[in-house]
């Protein structure tokens, strides 16, 4: 209870005690200590104004961030503490500190981003207080502010020092998509001693007289698209989200990637995409690095992969037997429309958790007739972060073995990686050539 609350109660009581017992005395104490708080109340003033800067809305996962505050004190002489509420940042404001009636100071204060994303930075409040410590008055100060928190280079960098890439480079030393050609035709020429037979064009050659063949344009040369899944189920966790992982392994992939080749970037939701065309240079990797930004939402990872595929009576027999199907789930139709506007033969890395498999099925089906097509797919199950008991452990052995159902069926049509969230990629050369 405030002071002054107190001195009203007691006051009341006083004046109440001495009616009921007809006691003068308490009554006098009573108006004494009413008239004392007019009297203060008469001469004290709370009132602070101000601003509030903060350098730049756009900030770093992890990375403090400097707010200040310009206040003035057009009251009385009064103590002050500064209270700054920010959903997903944690917040270091100073101490307690006196005002004079007049003065002017500035008061800064950090703001650290533990996510990335969106997010509303409501007004500071200032808790002001008299001297005397009978009255209070809280007063805001600044306007709401947006800021987009991007993910931290720091974070990117000390991923790439890790030493934990055993799964994908095994995985890629054996994959055929590096240093080998077949994306396009680059032209036709006539044919010369050694050349491969399997690379002759029979109708040109009928057409023309003499041999010819193929000449086809290198993988090396194609450009690379990476593909994040940014669907709800990328999105939800208890302390950190797939998206997460996703989002710094796009940025060392793509670190990599573009100093030998063109990069580009897809990033599909349930409903659409947004598409980065492949580019060079270090302004590239900045542009996939504020769009990636991605913010998590708190919530449990469903642990179901479902396949729907329109295939004949007899494959939907088998596979509602080996993946029960799910109603009402949307699927991730964005993904169609990243593949849609990816119009050159290219090299395709999707960051997928294959929560939505049926549409990423049908979807890398059709894209590896004109791409080369890798799955980079972390594991919910890996992922899992809740509570374990004895029930939610044979949830997660049912959906362990699903999934390893999942990811077979996936490696028949491409190459599909399944990861863990200690798997990041140091030598990232080996990954694509």
């Amino acid at each position: 209870m405030k002071r002054q609350d107190f001195l009203v109660v007691l006051a009341f009581m006083l004046l109440l005690e001495g009616y009921l017992s007809g006691n003068v005395t308490p009554a006098i104490l009573g108006l004494l200590v009413s008239i004392y708080l007019l009297m203060v109340r008469s001469k004290v003033a709370v009132l602070v104004r101000g601003e509030r800067h903060l350098e730049s809305t756009r900030l770093e996962e992890g990375k403090p961030a400097e707010v200040r505050l310009v206040l003035r004190n057009r009251g009385g002489r009064s103590s002050i503490r500064v209270n700054q509420a920010a959903e997903g940042f944690e917040v270091r404001t100073p101490g307690g500190m006196e005002l004079l009636p007049g003065d002017e100071v500035e008061v800064s204060y950090a703001i650290k981003p533990i996510h990335k994303g969106e997010f509303e930075l409501p007004p500071a409040k200032v808790l002001a207080e008299d001297e005397r410590g009978l009255y209070r008055g809280t007063f805001k100060i600044g306007e709401p502010l947006k800021l987009a928190v991007y993910p931290s280079l720091d974070s990117i960098k000390e991923a790439a020092r890790m030493n934990q890439n055993i799964k994908l480079a095994e995985a890629y030393k054996k994959n055929p998509l590096a240093g080998t050609e077949g994306l396009e035709i680059k032209e036709l020429r006539e044919y010369q001693h050694g050349d491969d037979f399997k690379r002759i064009d029979w109708k040109a050659s009928m057409r023309l007289g003499e041999l010819i063949v193929r000449e086809m344009i290198r993988e090396d040369d194609a450009d690379v698209y990476i593909f994040v899944d940014n669907t709800s189920e990328m999105r939800k966790g208890l302390r950190k989200a797939k998206v997460d992982y996703a989002a710094n392994l796009a940025l060392q992939l793509a670190a990599v990637l573009l100093k030998e080749r063109h990069v580009g970037m897809v990033i599909y939701d349930e409903l659409k995409a947004e598409f980065i065309r492949a580019g060079r240079g270090p302004g590239q990797l900045e542009t996939m690095r504020r769009k990636l930004n991605l913010r998590w939402g708190r919530g449990e990872m469903s642990l179901r992969f479902d396949m729907n595929l329109k295939l004949s009576g007899k494959a939907r027999s088998f596979l509602r037997r080996v993946f029960p199907l799910k109603k009402g789930r949307r699927g991730a139709k964005g993904v169609f429309e990243g593949l849609d506007l990816v119009k050159q033969p290219s090299v395709l890395i999707l960051i997928t958790d294959l929560s939505n498999p049926s549409d990423v099925y049908r979807a890398v089906a059709v894209a590896r007739n004109t791409h080369r097509v890798i799955i980079l797919s972390p594991n919910p199950v890996l992922f899992y972060s809740e509570k374990l008991d004895r029930e939610t452990l044979k949830k997660l052995y049912r959906a362990y073995l699903e999934r390893e159902a999942l990811i077979k069926k996936f490696n028949t049509l491409v190459p599909t990686v399944d990861l863990g969230p200690s798997d990041y990629v140091r030598e990232l050369s080996k990954v694509i050539g």
